[in-house]
């Protein structure tokens, strides 16, 4: 009997063990969801942008909710981008484990349509007219200001007013409005198209919605 309680107490040893272990391994083989730098991206027709995957269990795939828009590739620890027309659409990733994630592609126009000046968000505001709508132009903003409506629009960048791709860019909407709170609105991306002739281009966009300006510096 003492052998057999002593078999007993062995065995129980052994399986704790085994499920000790068992458990450690799959502590150590947990699989992380997919986590990306940013939800939205704005790319150039013809031009190419990267997204960083932060956390992911590699093996990635790629889908878009419509094709023909954008392609996607992934190499040196990111994917790549490319534009392909203008338009919006949706991109699905899946990793080994089955993980998605998605981010949102807005392609917008290499070239704008026209040169006549306006600001384009929520409607179109023509800026070279008397209509009580000025500009004010600096080297990392451009604010659009309404004095006898009390309303303003700030389109602001990290950098110089000169041509490309411009990071941390935001546009607030204010109003001099009693109860009418700031709008802060982080985009997802926003370039500076052309300088010529003193005219200049730009177009920015959130996941949802694209806004253009075009003035005189």
């Amino acid at each position: 009997m003492k052998y057999l309680n002593n078999y007993i107490v062995f065995a129980v040893l052994i399986l704790s063990q085994l499920s000790l272990f068992t458990s450690c391994k799959d502590e150590n083989t947990v699989s992380e969801l997919i986590r990306l730098d940013r939800t939205a991206i704005q790319i150039k027709e013809g031009s190419e942008d990267v997204l960083k995957i932060e956390s992911g269990s590699a093996g990635y795939q790629f889908a878009f909710s419509t094709e023909g828009y954008a392609t996607a590739e992934y190499r040196d620890n990111v994917v790549h981008i490319r534009g392909l027309k203008f338009g919006k659409v949706v991109l699905t990733i899946t990793d080994s484990e089955g993980h998605r994630a998605t981010v949102y592609v807005v392609v917008v126009s290499s070239v704008l349509n026209s040169d006549a000046q306006r600001f384009v968000w929520d409607g179109t505001i023509e800026l070279n007219k008397a209509n009580d709508w000025g500009l004010t132009v600096h080297e990392n903003s451009v604010a659009v200001t309404n004095a006898m409506e009390g309303k303003q629009f700030v389109l602001s960048w990290d950098g110089i007013l000169s041509v490309g791709v411009k990071e941390n860019a935001t546009l607030q909407i204010l109003s001099s409005k009693e109860g009418v709170e700031t709008q802060k609105i982080e985009l997802a991306g926003m370039e500076i198209l052309q300088i010529q002739d003193n005219l200049c281009s730009i177009v920015f966009s959130t996941a949802t919605q694209t806004g253009e300006i075009v003035f005189q510096k």
